[in-house]
């Protein structure tokens, strides 16, 4: 991330992306199916194309989408990725797109979490136009605001499978007193700039601070 920032600044419209026509699926990676550059991926294309067996890989793909539609770029979502559809390397990663009643009960509550995460881009100009601020970044989670001229916002990204219970120090010069999850509407007291929290598991929490 600061490698990017050097070279292409906070402000830039380099395309982040999880899947494409020329990658593996990413939910192939979470449900255990491939590794990453796997010499298998072409034979599980034609003979032995992957499918979603843990559930726990559908939180991992929300996490890893909160992920790039919170930092600076141009997030990129190719189709099916918004459902969590999964693939091995081409052809298995250009399938059909399915529609409504042809999700699983599962796909539809991705769909869901994803288009609120998009609607929130959308929505908050900091995650678009904002500089970066890394409060915590280590092997579980990945804490960090945004801001411009208009708002703060917080992302926290846990990836561990398990509860981080985290206290985050903010800068005094923000002056900030409450923080507003944008996803449930949970608020949350900063008190002498120190915001105390707990993430569940592969979760992430996006919230506006003030």
């Amino acid at each position: 991330m600061q490698k990017s920032f050097q070279v292409f600044g906070y402000n830039n419209l380099m395309g982040n992306i999880m899947d494409s026509h020329d990658k593996i699926r990413y939910m192939a990676y979470a449900d255990g199916d491939l590794a990453i550059n796997d010499g298998r991926a072409s034979d599980f294309a034609w003979n032995n194309p992957p499918k979603v067996d843990d559930l726990k890989s559908y939180d991992k793909l929300k996490l890893h989408l909160a992920y790039i539609l919170t930092i600076p770029g141009v997030p990129v979502i190719y189709y099916g990725d918004e459902i969590g559809m999964t693939g091995s390397s081409d052809p298995d990663n250009r399938r059909m797109m399915r529609f409504g009643d042809e999700l699983n009960e599962n796909e539809k509550q991705t769909f869901d979490d994803v288009s609120k995460l998009i609607h929130i881009r959308n929505e908050r100009s900091a995650l678009r136009y904002g500089d970066f601020l890394t409060l915590q970044a280590d092997e579980n989670v990945y804490a960090y605001i945004r801001s411009d001229m208009n708002e703060r916002i917080l992302t926290i990204i846990n990836k561990n499978l398990n509860q981080q219970k985290l206290e985050l120090i903010l800068p005094d010069m923000y002056k900030v007193s409450r923080g507003k999850d944008l996803v449930k509407g949970q608020e949350y007291d900063v008190k002498n700039n120190k915001l105390s929290i707990s993430v569940e598991g592969i979760k992430y929490l996006i919230m506006i601070i003030k």
